[in-house]
């Protein structure tokens, strides 16, 4: 136990804590609720989960990883929980904050009265506790020591994402090297050779793949922010107008909402559609460009994911309007058929009756038969495998799209959808998608044109 003690000491030290969640919705019963959960499913183990990396000195807000934010609903960077299994009890571990940090950063969860009672967590002990805590033996029933060995996905990138840019790095000339999560990993299984080693991830995914009615209210108020930031962002839209113009009223009304975003805005206009992941948002548009807005709002740790695609010029071209109906239409019939019991498979066998109907079917067949993804608390989020089929309570982005090669010209749609009981139920409803309410918008004074 000693080595193990050492890599959390370590792990814990390794940046300064942020200051303190204050939020009035914060539900103490509902996190327990969780850990309840997780708890049940260790059983004889004990699980370790590592908080989120300090953001450093860049204009970055802290968002907490999720997996350790589901678990705690605790906002402060590189903090370390301890779940036993054995004895149902969870610890967390993190350093006092010195009064000049205080000062600057504000206070920790250590530095602040009743902090216990707020978490709902009896166990919350300062760095000075930790090398008693981990030098006492195990229980001796303990079996496992569960760990993330897939890595941890994050606000924008699901797990698989993270492990393709870990594979980057390792095949980069200079760095050569693993993540730091992944080499923290590793020691901890070094260090504690008495346990076999477990992973985490397919339990955790289980527990957050199907949300909470604490949860569905979040992504209800995420999709109705996300909703209007791109209803206000069609409004007014002409050409001259820059790409980043559209960007700026999105975030506006995301900000003023009171959320922050789960992505970089995606605002390509013309050739610029043709780039999945477009990020500048600097080209200025022009008459007949076709524009499309993927924005998402993050509220509350719950994110939305909208897409909205439109003419600069107020009106489609004809041949603009035939692949817009397509995608609307196969956006229309998936939403339409999504309750419990219901495959991907069984979506993208009906997107693909759409698509072949208005003459795309090879464009689709070449999209890999792409249909969308899961949402939640990350933009690309967690699910038990792809062939699982939809229950109440899953929250997955429908995001037909449509590309033409020889016209530059990249069409999507997407929503996030809340599978219910009945049926499904739009999130992102609120921003318009049938083509006369998209030109009526285009039409009103957008907020840059307001005197």
């Amino acid at each position: 136990m000693k080595g193990f003690r050492l890599v959390v000491v370590a792990v814990v030290l390794s940046a300064a804590i942020a200051g303190v969640q204050t939020q009035e919705t914060f539900n103490k019963q509902e996190f327990a609720a969780r850990r309840a959960k997780l708890l049940d499913q260790i059983g004889d183990g004990i699980a370790v989960v590592i908080g989120g990396d300090e953001p450093g000195a860049a204009p970055v807000k802290f968002r907490q990883l999720p997996t350790f934010y589901y678990l705690t609903g605790i906002e402060e960077p590189n903090a370390v929980a301890i779940f036993n299994g054995v004895t149902r009890r969870t610890y967390i571990f993190a350093p006092k904050k010195s009064e000049n940090e205080i000062r600057f950063e504000g206070p920790g969860i250590l530095d602040t009265q009743n902090s216990r009672d707020f978490y709902g967590v009896t166990d919350v002990l300062p760095l000075d506790q930790l090398t008693a805590m981990l030098a006492l033996p195990l229980p001796p029933d303990a079996k496992r020591l569960y760990l993330q060995m897939n890595l941890e996905d994050n606000l924008q990138q699901s797990r698989f994402e993270v492990k393709a840019g870990e594979v980057r790095r390792t095949a980069h000339p200079l760095y050569r090297n693993v993540s730091a999560m992944r080499m923290m990993l590793d020691n901890v299984r070094r260090q504690v050779p008495q346990l076999q080693v477990a992973d985490l991830g397919p339990i955790m995914d289980k527990l957050r793949w199907i949300k909470s009615p604490y949860e569905i209210e979040r992504m209800r108020k995420a999709g109705s922010i996300g909703a209007e930031s791109v209803k206000e962002a069609i409004k007014g839209t002409h050409a001259g107008q820059y790409e980043y113009e559209v960007e700026a009223t999105a975030r506006y009304i995301t900000t003023k909402a009171g959320a922050g975003m789960g992505f970089t805005p995606i605002v390509a206009s013309g050739p610029n559609t043709m780039a999945m992941h477009y990020e500048a948002n600097t080209r200025r548009m022009q008459a007949g460009d076709v524009v499309l807005l993927d924005v998402g709002a993050d509220y509350d740790y719950y994110v939305s994911d909208v897409t909205r695609t439109w003419p600069v010029g107020g009106r489609f071209s004809a041949e603009q309007e035939k692949m817009y109906a397509c995608i609307l239409a196969a956006r229309n019939a998936i939403i339409g058929m999504m309750k419990p019991g219901v495959t991907i498979q069984q979506m993208k066998n009906t997107a693909l009756q759409i698509y072949k109907r208005h003459g795309f079917e090879r464009e689709f067949e070449e999209s890999g038969r792409y249909v969308g993804h899961y949402v939640g608390m990350s933009v690309h989020d967690v699910s038990p495998g792809p062939d699982a089929p939809l229950q109440a309570g899953t929250t997955y982005n429908v995001e037909p799209m449509l590309t033409l090669e020889v016209s530059k010209i990249h069409m999507r749609l997407e929503d996030s959808v809340l599978v219910t009981e009945r049926g499904a139920e739009n999130l992102t409803k609120d921003a318009p998608a049938e083509l006369e309410e998209i030109y009526a918008l285009i039409r009103q004074k957008g907020l840059a044109q307001a005197p």
